[in-house]
């Protein structure tokens, strides 16, 4: 394609100008999107790395040609009132077994009041749980940290259902989070089956990220310490905690109207 476009086929005749003028060029004529841009221009610059090695160049054309920064998506939250309602039908759906609704409501529940990751959940251990101290361990999160997330009293209630009905089995592991017939560790699949499950019976479509998010959102419109989130969420810089200022609204607009300016 390149070729066509400088009427060469001579690699030693792309210079940085005409890489340039190519990519600039497709991108308006096709409407690429600056993650396609950087897509072709990292394909070229591999290419040009290659032929520097070999001999086939002098110097690699691409190696000064600027990336364009790819936009940062807000993150994708639910509203409390949708919150609200996920739990409502996580624990009114009619499910086969007493210790899969409590499980099921202690899983989605845990997303929504702590914001772990999908694999930080599913990790968890029995002992990673402590009622008596009002947190959980996560050990090896995001970066390969430990961290403590302490329990809300709602959720701890949750949790003393789930684990006096995971007592009553007999089936107590190593995993919190285990299969109905097993104490086989849950995986992802099993979870996006429960998600799928809640998801049409509620009428909302949300992933666990998505309640990740939603807790970080709902923590700020609460006018929650930001640097105090940053540690619950193991994130490695504040920067990426500031995110979640974009779409809590409420919060912004709450400090802004108790701002007096004169």
């Amino acid at each position: 394609m390149i070729a066509d476009y400088a009427s060469t086929e001579n690699i030693k005749e792309l210079n940085e100008n005409t890489i340039r003028g190519f990519l600039v060029d497709m991108s308006q004529q096709r409407g690429w999107s600056p993650k396609t841009f950087r897509n072709y221009l990292q394909s070229l610059s591999s290419f040009f790395q290659w032929c520097e090695k070999k001999g086939f160049v002098e110097n690699n054309p691409t190696r000064k040609i600027e990336k364009p920064k790819i936009p940062k998506r807000l993150p994708r939250c639910i509203t409390k009132e949708d919150s609200i309602k996920i739990l409502y039908h996580t624990s009114w759906y009619p499910w086969y077994y007493k210790i899969e609704k409590v499980r099921n409501e202690a899983i989605i529940t845990m997303f929504l009041y702590t914001g772990l990751r999908l694999r930080e959940l599913l990790n968890l251990k029995f002992t990673d749980v402590c009622l008596e101290s009002e947190e959980i361990l996560v050990r090896q999160g995001k970066g390969g940290k430990d961290r403590f997330v302490p329990i809300h009293p709602r959720l701890a209630l949750v949790l003393r259902g789930y684990i006096q009905e995971q007592k009553k089995t007999g089936k107590i592991g190593q995993w919190f989070f285990t299969s109905v017939r097993s104490e086989k560790q849950l995986n992802e699949k099993n979870i996006y089956r429960i998600f799928r499950t809640v998801s049409r019976a509620a009428g909302i479509k949300f992933t666990p990220h998505m309640l990740r998010h939603t807790f970080a959102r709902l923590s700020i419109d609460a006018d929650f310490n930001l640097f105090k989130l940053k540690e619950i969420m193991g994130h490695s810089c504040i920067s990426t905690t500031q995110i979640y200022l974009s779409v809590s609204r409420k919060g912004i607009k709450r400090s802004f109207n108790e701002l007096q300016l004169f």
